[in-house]
């Protein structure tokens, strides 16, 4: 097992800045949307969900691979109503590659749209180990 962190990746709010490659699958957990420039959560939805994708792969680059090993990508927001701004940023960001998605609700949580997002992507056989 290996975590990956990458220090030029956006700001997350998340404790869990990071991902684990355990036998090929990549999980990226919990990124939130934050502007690498002001640290900042942008106000605008649509901006909020892009950074959290980009964040994401970013962790994802970091592990050797890139949109097209992406398998699956659950978004968390408060309001399903921004549905279409996340199928958006999904084309803006994927291009032509179109992996799993879900979108969970969880209003409860937070003041922004995005909460957060994971990502589970495939990279072939595990890496060895850094022990």
């Amino acid at each position: 097992m290996r975590i990956i962190a990458t220090p030029d990746a956006p700001a997350s709010t998340s404790p869990v800045a990071q991902a684990t490659l355990a036998g090929g699958p990549l999980f990226v957990g919990g990124q939130m949307p934050r502007d690498p420039g002001t640290g900042r959560i942008p106000e605008d939805p649509a901006a909020q969900v892009e950074l959290t994708l980009r964040h994401c792969l970013a962790i994802v680059a970091a592990a050797g691979g890139g949109p097209a090993q992406v398998a699956k990508v659950t978004v968390y927001v408060t309001d399903l109503s921004v549905k279409s701004l996340v199928n958006e940023a999904f084309v803006r960001v994927f291009g032509a590659h179109r992996p799993t998605r879900d979108l969970v609700e969880v209003s409860a949580i937070g003041e922004t749209a995005v909460v957060e997002a994971s990502m589970i992507a495939v990279l072939g056989p595990a890496a060895p180990s850094d022990a």
